[in-house]
């Protein structure tokens, strides 16, 4: 860090106790300071309860007594806490809920022991894994387990148990015993074996039968590792400490790396009170704001200092190129480019795909002119769009995705028969997502996650991954099922294990009885909000309303009026684009007009280019999760690109942002600023590795005072939808 830098305040922190006495030590870890551990000065004497148990989970610090017997059954004492480290007595900070948890909770109800071991059930054995929670009964030939949801339900203001159901049921892992040692980090588990420096890396998935799923992603035996040496997972580092010479060293992890661990980072000599018997445990915080970067334009400071509501929209099925490809036709004069200064990439009637022999060309739809004779539609079909679809429009050889070539985006009327797919929309004919693309911010190199349809792409963009799935799963029994079995989590899993509840999903129609995102992508993992479902859930109209009024939560979520012959609001092929236009106007009007339109991020965006064809290449990319394969694919590739227009008067006009580096925005950026935005630490957010190195955008945000004047559009019309008065 150079000295011109502002200082960046860490959120690391290592709670050092010991297992005889009560008193404790708490430090502030920061790998960039002159001491990598710097001593927080809490109140004289402090203690806790040196037999108690603890660990973090979500945004809390999970605590647990040994075996006791208080009213004649046996079990554990439990508090959940608020860990405030600029508190004089942080581990008994405020409880934010508290209780016993019977033995028979975690033992089950029709045996008392798994193993030999006399003292099984003396210590309650919890590793915390993001937002869930792993008991273990470890035996020699077997390891017992139960994967529980975490539920700080507190945060509702009524007490219950942090623990209240069973994720997936009890069973055993065939390959973790007693004499390991697990340690959490992020969407992995590092297990150290009972052989002297050999261990196991695992990739923890909710979502399957036996969590820590097989294979294991990397094993050996550490040669770097002093054998004596104990580790303690710190965010995204491992501390190896050996006591007894006092010294440590700071390891990066990296699970694609040959032995996990990277580094030393830094290296040097424990503090005193670290010594024989210490028992350590790493914690991070929510990020803090740094007030030196809040008034710096273009910083995630910045945005969190200047936006308090989040608005994201997520519309269907276009590629850049139909619907936006030719915003800047006329030349990209007084255009702000962010990331890179590349022209913008827009349409061009030079791009081709074959239909049979002869070339057919990137087309406007009715040259680009809006009229009351015809409807604005262009597609009389919706294209193919799954994944082997997808595939085949991306390749034009067959084996091109195995093979690891690079797209060639030639196949796009051969695998639909219809060259309908490469006729486009003109700014004209789309005046409102065009017009707020022009007046604020837009991406062209925004892509979708995945070759593949509506619910891959969906789950991405809210979970991370697509559960391993190909196709959809939005109808029948499987629809109507889908909450009622082990998914990976959302992202407001993520937001609800850390307090964050002031978000509401807004949804325009119901889909076969249920609100779409709520059903697949939510439903299911928060008893809390499984209770009391309509505190966070609502309707589209009521959304115009918050808005106006300024009653806006921190975050929403907005669902558009799926597939219709006529008035479907999604934009999606097959329907008239008219009323998408005039809904997304309508929103913007009432975003606009409210109080909190100065603080407001309206975020536009489409799940999936819905076979629709775009020319510029999509990259390969991070697998989310390490076992994930399905059919052959990998889920290492992202799909066309799509449009993602980002409204606000912190936006100056005509900005075009990409993301600086290599790694292009997908729908995992959004999720990705989001949760930076909240201030979760992203070795807490447990939605896998994608997510996990997605670029952010908060550089499009680079007015220095919020803009006057925000434009007023005029939507669209056609021989269905007459000019509105």
């Amino acid at each position: 860090m150079s000295q011109s830098s502002p200082e960046k305040r860490s959120c690391d922190f290592l709670i050092c106790r010991h297992q005889k006495e009560d008193t404790y030590a708490l430090y502030r870890v920061d790998p960039e300071a002159e001491e990598l551990l710097t001593s927080v000065s809490l109140s004289a004497g402090v203690s806790f309860d040196c037999h108690w148990r603890m660990a973090q989970i979500g945004g809390y610090l999970l605590q647990w007594s040994p075996l006791c017997k208080p009213h004649g059954i046996e079990g554990y004492q439990f508090n959940l806490v608020a860990f405030d480290p600029d508190s004089s007595n942080p581990l008994q900070g405020p409880a934010i809920e508290s209780g016993f948890w019977e033995k028979t909770k975690f033992w089950g109800k029709y045996r008392s022991t798994y193993s030999s071991n006399l003292d099984e059930g003396q210590y309650l054995d919890l590793t915390p894994m993001t937002s869930f929670v792993l008991s273990m009964i470890p035996a020699k030939g077997r390891g017992t387990f139960e994967l529980w949801s975490f539920d700080p339900q507190g945060v509702l203001d009524f007490k219950s148990d942090p623990l209240p159901a069973s994720y997936s049921p009890q069973n055993g892992f065939p390959l973790i015993k007693s004499g390991h040692t697990l340690i959490p980090i992020g969407n992995y588990v590092l297990d150290l074996l009972p052989e002297p420096n050999h261990y196991r890396l695992w990739s923890f998935d909710p979502q399957l039968e036996t969590p820590l799923s097989l294979p294991a992603v990397q094993q050996g035996r550490w040669d770097k590792v002093d054998k004596d040496s104990e580790l303690t997972a710190i965010g995204s580092h491992v501390l190896e400490w050996n006591a007894a010479k006092g010294h440590y060293r700071l390891w990066g992890f990296n699970p694609e790396h040959a032995d996990v661990l990277t580094g030393p980072v830094r290296e040097g000599k424990l503090p005193s009170t670290i010594g024989a018997g210490s028992v350590l445990t790493g914690y991070q915080t929510r990020v803090p704001v740094q007030s030196e970067l809040a008034t710096t334009p273009g910083t995630m400071d910045f945005m969190r200092s200047k936006i308090k509501h989040v608005v994201y929209y997520m519309l269907e099925s276009r590629s850049f190129d139909n619907v936006c490809g030719w915003l800047y036709e006329q030349g990209d004069q007084g255009c702000h480019y962010l990331g890179s200064q590349e022209p913008f990439e827009g349409a061009s009637i030079e791009d081709f795909n074959y239909d049979g022999d002869q070339k057919v060309f990137v087309s406007k739809y009715k040259n680009g002119q809006l009229s009351a004779e015809w409807n604005l539609v262009a597609l009389d079909q919706d294209p193919f769009h799954d994944t082997t679809d997808n595939l085949q429009q991306m390749f034009s050889e067959e084996s091109g995705y195995w093979d690891r070539a690079k797209p060639d985006m030639g196949g796009f009327i051969l695998n639909n028969a219809n060259a309908q797919v490469m006729q486009t929309f003109s700014p004209e004919q789309l005046p409102v997502l065009n017009g707020l693309a022009r007046h604020f911010g837009v991406s062209d190199r925004w892509f979708c996650s995945m070759p593949g349809g509506t619910d891959v792409n969906r789950a991405f963009s809210l979970t991370g991954s697509a559960f391993n799935m190909l196709g959809t799963w939005e109808g029948g029994s499987i629809y109507t099922n889908w909450p009622e079995s082990s998914h990976r989590q959302s992202l407001w899993k993520t937001l609800w294990s850390h307090g964050i509840t002031d978000w509401k999903i807004y949804n325009s129609v119901l889909w076969e009885n249920e609100v779409f995102t709520y059903q697949l992508y939510l439903k299911g993992q928060v008893p809390s909000v499984d209770t009391n479902p309509t505190q966070f859930l609502s309707s589209i109209d009521q959304f115009k309303q918050d808005a106006r009024h300024g009653n806006l939560p921190a975050f929403s979520y907005l669902e558009p009026a799926w597939i219709a012959p006529k008035g479907a609001t999604s934009y999606h092929p097959g329907g008239d684009l008219v009323p998408g236009e005039r809904e997304l106007n309508e929103i913007y009007e009432a975003i606009k007009s409210g109080p909190g339109w100065e603080n407001t991020l309206l975020v536009i965006t489409f799940d999936k280019n819905g076979g629709i064809y775009d020319h510029v290449v999509p990259p390969y990319a991070q697998k989310p999760w390490p076992n994930d394969l399905n059919n052959g694919f990998a889920y290492d590739l992202m799909g066309p690109r799509v449009p993602t227009v980002m409204v606000s008067p912190w936006i100056k006009q005509q900005s075009v942002v990409r993301a600086e580096g290599e790694i292009p925005f997908d729908s995992t950026s959004f999720a990705a600023t989001l949760l930076e935005w909240f201030g979760v630490p992203r070795p807490m957010w447990g939605l896998g590795d994608r997510i996990n190195i997605a670029p952010t955008f908060e550089a499009v945000l680079q007015a220095d005072q919020p803009r006057e004047g925000a434009p007023t559009l005029t939507p669209p019309y056609d021989k269905s939808f007459p000019p509105m008065k």
